[in-house]
């Protein structure tokens, strides 16, 4: 079998670090534990695949499809030399069946002990890593849920009052600051435009304003990019400036986000941070947007540096892409939360704040089966599109995996779509190819102002000019952003990357091909010139004189100077994937999907690239018929964080 593996890595279907962890653990237990040895590959190879645990009945009950093997566009002469993972496991003893399954591992000494490498629990396996992860994770959020500090009603629901006004219909958004107050976490979800910033800035004022004692509370802000955290910084001092009522705890709410790479302090050439669980930070109150993005490991990192006496509260999209590394902590925490499944007595206790009582269908009367929903609130209504035509009504659809309008919308013609008022500001363009004239001619037309603008540079020496000209070209980068599902192949990132550059610029990229309008983007933290992965900058010139330097935006709304040389992990930004894309939004987002369908095409990352647009969506696609392949599929990450 491990042969097998060793085949598997060849033609490409195990990392080589999935085949290593097999062969170290061969070496240790001896070559006859074969069953051990190929599942020791499985989970790291599930690992990989963004699952923190292998779990073994999905395992069993579709082989292929759980572990995502063959690989797309495996080769003829790979899928004819390896096994599929149906026989790999019936051939290999002591793995026929998941009882055989069970046993064995129930037997080895691979998952005895507590230095052991493999852990079996609930029919799921996990590296012993990845497991610690997550019952550090389960049981801080169970201590905070279970912490409930004494409220005084009547003064938060005249507080609340004061901060949403005295309407008679249900806000939910005023429910989720009430609930906030109940203990030391809080879930707050919702889709683009449901009020999440305008939300999380009256909870922050309810906060300040119920505090015990004279000293305002510390509050922390972060996400887990630097675009989220920049973002986030800027809806909440936008918010900020327009909320009555609060000037008596304006200047005790903070206005500025990190990444929480930073908040934690990382640790050079480590997987460690400075502040940990033996050096928390001293704070109050954490709050993570973006929460979506968060892996496994990080959350883990989160909870062990955050004083048990403080306030966790998440907000995000929990229907958006899991991260990218193990993990799906925001979607697995709020399963369930679009039916509520609040218990009776949250339902009278957040009804005793409001003018308005819960609604009866989100009342559960075993919502204590839920226990991560009783800190949760979801948002519905977006105040950003109509639900009922174009981007919203699309992203509603794709979110809710329903096909027949979207089936409408795909296969009518172009003309006959634009004059429909339910599609107004989506459009789909049916290329065959990457360099269809068609392709260029959209791309072209929506970087024309970037381009006219890169020719307005100001003709003085005087810097505060130059300074104001880039910041108006980083503004201007982010009206029109073209999104790739995939990196390589001919509609892949790189590939758009290289026909974009040469269609404006006639310049077909490469990492050191530094020109006046380059758009690129930081791929690795750099904190010797405080970049983030994922910071997008513009390759311009100071002055007339000086030589080629990169525009990067910064926290206060100017702009620094970098030259080229120092920067080392950069990618060209003209394209992006829907991935990195996530905590960003565009005027007009363009769409592009691969010709063929591939494992990571899911109703998740169609709705993530959908709303990343705020006026105008185009698809890009060779298939229109893939796009409703796609939605069938939802991204279900193993793992046990919700389970008992």
């Amino acid at each position: 079998m491990l042969t097998q593996l060793q085949l598997w890595y060849q033609h490409g279907w195990l990392r080589a670090i999935d085949y290593s962890f097999a062969q170290q653990l061969a070496r240790q237990l001896g070559a006859d534990h074969e069953a051990i040895i190929v599942l020791a590959a499985l989970v790291s190879h599930q690992l990989g695949h963004g699952h923190p645990c292998l779990d073994l009945q999905q395992l069993y009950q579709a082989p292929e499809r759980a572990l995502a093997l063959p690989p797309e566009f495996a080769s003829v002469e790979s899928r004819q030399q390896c096994m599929t993972p149906r026989s790999l496991l019936q051939q290999t003893p002591g793995l026929a069946t998941l009882a055989d399954c069970c046993a064995t591992l129930a037997a080895s000494a691979a998952i005895e002990g507590v230095n052991s490498p493999l852990v079996l629990q609930h029919e799921r396996l996990y590296l012993r890593r990845y497991h610690v992860y997550e019952q550090q994770i389960k049981e801080d959020l169970a201590a905070r849920m279970a912490w409930q500090p004494p409220v005084d009603t009547e003064r938060l629901k005249q507080i609340l009052n004061d901060l949403f006004g005295h309407a008679d219909e249900l806000s939910w958004q005023r429910m989720a600051c009430a609930m906030a107050m109940r203990s030391g976490f809080t879930i707050v979800t919702g889709g683009p435009g449901t009020g999440k910033t305008y939300t999380v800035v009256r909870l922050l004022a309810t906060l300040q304003k119920l505090r015990e004692g004279d000293s305002p509370l510390q509050i922390k802000l972060a996400a887990p990019t630097g675009k989220a955290a920049a973002r986030m910084t800027e809806s909440i001092g936008r918010e900020l400036q327009t909320l009555p009522g609060i000037d008596d705890v304006r200047q005790d709410i903070p206005t500025t986000a990190t990444t929480l790479h930073r908040l934690l302090g990382a640790l050079p050439q480590s997987r460690g941070f400075r502040h940990n669980a033996r050096q928390q930070l001293i704070t109050d109150v954490l709050i993570i947007d973006e929460a979506s993005m968060i892996d496994i490991e990080m959350m883990a990192a989160v909870v062990a540096a955050l004083p048990r006496h403080a306030r966790l509260i998440l907000l995000g999209d929990k229907d958006q892409l899991a991260s990218v590394e193990a993990g799906a902590v925001l979607g697995q925490l709020c399963r369930g939360a679009e039916q509520g499944h609040y218990t009776p007595e949250l339902a009278q206790w957040l009804s005793a704040t409001s003018p308005v009582a819960i609604p009866a269908a989100k009342v559960d009367p075993e919502g204590q089966c839920w226990p991560y929903l009783q800190h949760t609130t979801m948002f519905h209504v977006s105040r950003r599109f109509d639900p009922t035509r174009g981007i919203g009504k699309l992203a509603n659809e794709v979110n809710s995996q329903r096909t027949e309008w979207l089936s409408d919308w795909i296969y009518r013609s172009e003309d006959i779509a634009a004059q429909q008022p339910q599609f107004s500001n989506i459009a789909m363009l049916h290329a065959a190819r990457p360099q269809d004239a068609a392709i260029q001619q959209l791309i072209r037309s929506g970087y024309q102002p970037y381009l006219d603008l890169l020719e307005q540079q100001p003709k003085t020496t005087d810097v505060a000019e130059w300074d104001q000209w880039a910041k108006q070209v980083l503004i201007q980068l982010e009206q029109f952003q073209v999104l790739t599902a995939v990196r390589q192949g001919d509609w892949g990132v790189h590939e758009f990357n290289r026909l974009i550059g040469y269609w404006l610029f006639g310049h077909e990229g490469g990492t050191h091909n530094w020109y006046v309008g380059r758009a690129i983007m930081v791929t690795q933290n750099d904190y010797s010139l405080n970049l983030r992965n994922g910071d997008i900058g513009v390759v311009l010139r100071r002055s007339a004189d000086e030589p080629l330097r990169v525009a990067f935006p910064t926290a206060d709304g100017g702009v620094r100077w970098i030259l080229p040389s120092r920067l080392t992990h950069v990618d060209t930004a003209f394209t992006m994937t829907i991935h990195k894309s996530q905590g960003s939004e565009f005027t007009h987002t363009v769409m592009v999907l691969p010709e063929h369908e591939v494992p990571i095409l899911t109703k998740e990352l169609l709705y993530t690239g959908i709303t990343r647009a705020k006026e105008r969506f185009t698809l890009v696609t060779a298939s229109p018929q893939l796009v409703l392949k796609a939605i069938e599929h939802r991204i279900e990450r193993s793992g046990g964080l919700t389970s008992n």
